[in-house]
């Protein structure tokens, strides 16, 4: 594997040609990525057209095998591990997807996964890594760093981490979805609204499409209480986010942005919008009605924002991303009841 960049601090933000250098290794990324993981469509969907009187486009990356756009990441760094370095484990921390997308990768690569997940995680989640042959070890996310419950493991078999969203490679892999979008949408995309945790989609998906037209405005999407980036960007540095909203989004409760993440997107001149539960819960409807697709709440996030903010992209081309479908039954019809 190519040496990871690291961390970055705002003060040493990515140069044009570190981010030329993101965008060749996306590029490099796509093949490993699409020899288990082929492309997502981009669907359409009238009512968000008129609503905005622009175009939509609506990447469903909740079709992804694993039901979520983790997978990407997951790809990317585990088949360099398996085909340069020989690895035969990796472990990886996360609140579900991730962990679901290193354990289908670990299938897929003949690799063994070991995956360090909160012990309140969604069941659907717990019982799709579980299916998918991975070893699972609980921690309390109120007691516990999973870091350091990672971190142990680490130590006990001496084999590498795959992380969720702050490591180069993994950036890299989570940007194949903007390669795709360019070659599917060869037309200037004016706003990129992405569902937001931990930065790694917006990163690479936001540099991968800047690097094709310069004037994308790339928009993290992250629901109330839990809008770290937004609050970053407002104030140019990391800063945590307030955790006094829901837990529906257990997918984007990382309290923090990435340092490289929040770095790249900084760089990038992202901006955050936070979009409250009713929205959520809205678009979740709308896909299910309208698409047929059964969206989690961390995955509808980003059609929340242009349902509950529509005056933001007015008259605009857009790209929006359904990130994940990995809901508990229970969860989904307390949504369907909120949205009404």
């Amino acid at each position: 594997m190519t040496e990871n960049p690291g961390p970055l601090s705002p003060l040493t933000q990515p140069t044009k040609s570190a981010l030329s250098r993101l965008v060749a290794d996306i590029d490099a990324a796509l093949p490993r990525v699409h020899r288990y993981a082929p492309a997502t469509p981009i669907l359409r969907l009238s009512f968000i057209d008129s609503l905005i009187k622009g175009e939509a486009l609506l990447k469903a990356e909740c079709l992804q095998a694993t039901g979520s756009f983790k997978i990407r990441g997951a790809l990317n760094v585990m088949t360099q591990l398996a085909s340069d370095e020989g690895k035969k484990r990796v472990i990886a921390f996360s609140s579900g997807n991730h962990g679901i997308g290193v354990a289908y990768a670990a299938r897929c690569l003949d690799m063994q996964a070991i995956i360090v997940v909160p012990n309140d995680a969604p069941l659907a989640k717990i019982d799709r890594i579980r299916r998918l042959g991975a070893e699972i070890v609980f921690y309390d996310r109120l007691t516990e760093d999973r870091e350091q419950v990672a971190g142990a493991l680490q130590a006990k078999y001496s084999t590498p981490l795959v992380k969720p969203y702050d490591d180069w490679h993994t950036i890299a892999g989570q940007g194949t979805c903007g390669a795709e979008v360019i070659k599917q949408v060869p037309k200037q995309i004016d706003a990129a609204i992405i569902c937001t945790g931990g930065g790694g989609l917006a990163a690479g998906t936001g540099t991968y499409l800047k690097s094709r037209y310069s004037g994308t405005r790339i928009v993290t999407a992250e629901p109330e209480g839990w809008h770290d980036h937004c609050l970053s960007f407002q104030g140019g540095a990391r800063v945590k986010a307030p955790g006094n909203g829901t837990q529906w989004c257990d997918g984007l409760l990382a309290p923090t942005p990435g340092e490289l993440t929040f770095s790249i997107n900084q760089t990038n001149g992202a901006a955050g919008v936070c979009v409250p539960d009713g929205s959520i819960a809205k678009a979740m409807k709308i896909a299910r009605q309208h698409l047929g697709l059964k969206l989690e709440p961390s995955g509808a996030v980003a059609l929340g924002a242009v349902l509950s903010q529509p005056a933001l992209f007015q008259g605009q081309r857009i790209l929006v991303t359904l990130t994940g479908s990995n809901v508990d039954d229970r969860r989904f019809s307390e949504c369907m009841a909120l949205a009404g």
